[in-house]
């Protein structure tokens, strides 16, 4: 379980702005909105509580390694941070429930208990994790139905797509514009597109594109539905940290045809063959198209939802862009 729940807490609609007024569900004191589902602030702010004793420990054994007396506040940015990974989290429970609903996937108490037994039980589980033993079996029985929504997919799931790279934001968001006016002309669009990218490209879950599998079927190339242009950050999630979010590089993807029918090949691995890890990052992609339709809103006291990252960041300069294209690509 230390090995599986960094992933359940740490991952991870254009961009809406939360709104107390029209129709829908009552924003008021929301901290998120999905789909009619309100997830209060009070909610969030309970279990910050109960997050702050773990940070409090972070807090005084990074002090201590830099010859620090022990005791010193909480940095307030470690408490927003902590913030936004809270409601990051509820939102996906919501997303993880809803698509299992739709699925037909109940898990099942026994698997929750025996994961828990694997990891010492929820006692241990739950230590320095900021969340409480009752918290870390939802987050576990999450994760067990997330790689069951994606194993349901997996060997079946392939898209073509166009992809490129831009210096900064708005270079992406010029192609994305072009591609989403005249999606038949994608592959001259991409062809003059700067950097590293490819027209027409097939991609399965189970092919390593040479960073792992793990890495490569937790793509969001996966997760995009099919006649989309999509602008997202690119580098790592630690680069994207350090630099300027209006500043490259970003990614350009627009996905021309996603199949959820495609035969066995060769040298692609079969979900029977994933381990559990692999398969929960690629289930949370599954919850894109979801996220989409059912639209995900943040109060801007935590940030903004990005639905290229299913994630709450911090600045929505750096928040991506899912964008239907006009008609779909020849």
């Amino acid at each position: 379980m230390r090995r599986l729940l960094p992933l359940v807490t740490s991952v991870l609609v254009g961009l809406l702005v939360l709104a107390g007024c029209g129709t829908g569900p009552d924003r008021t004191g929301a901290a998120a909105v999905v789909g009619t589902t309100v997830i209060p602030i009070s909610e969030i702010q309970d279990n910050l509580r109960t997050a702050v004793p773990d940070l409090r420990v972070a807090v005084d054994q990074q002090a201590a390694q830099q010859g620090v007396a022990p005791g010193a506040p909480i940095p307030p940015q470690l408490l927003a941070q902590e913030s936004r990974r809270l409601v990051t989290v509820r939102v996906l429970h919501e997303l993880i429930a809803e698509q299992s609903r739709r699925d037909g996937i109940v898990v099942a108490p026994q698997r929750v208990d025996a994961a828990l037994a694997r990891a010492g039980g929820a006692e241990a589980a739950a230590q320095g994790s900021g969340f409480d033993p009752a918290t870390i079996r939802g987050l576990v029985a999450d994760q067990l139905a997330a790689g069951d929504i994606g194993r349901r997919v997996f060997d079946g799931l392939q898209v073509t797509i166009d992809y490129a790279t831009a210096p900064d934001r708005a270079s992406a968001e010029a192609l994305a514009r072009q591609v989403a006016a005249d999606p038949s002309r994608a592959p001259q669009l991409f062809g003059q597109g700067q950097g590293a990218g490819a027209n027409g490209l097939t991609l399965r879950p189970g092919q390593d594109q040479g960073a792992g599998l793990r890495s490569s079927a937790s793509s969001l190339l996966f997760g995009l539905p099919a006649g989309t242009v999509t602008i997202t950050p690119g580098g790592s999630s630690q680069a994207r940290q350090n630099q300027d979010p209006a500043q490259g590089p970003w990614s350009v993807i627009h996905v021309r045809e996603r199949t959820l029918d495609a035969p066995p090949a060769p040298g692609v691995t079969p979900a029977s063959a994933v381990d559990d890890d692999t398969m929960f990052g690629f289930g949370l992609r599954q919850l894109q198209p979801l996220a989409l339709e059912l639209g995900v809103t943040v109060s801007p006291r935590y940030g903004a939802w990005d639905p290229t990252q299913l994630d709450v960041v911090d600045d929505p300069g750096a928040v991506g862009v899912v964008t239907p294209v006009r008609s779909p690509a020849p």
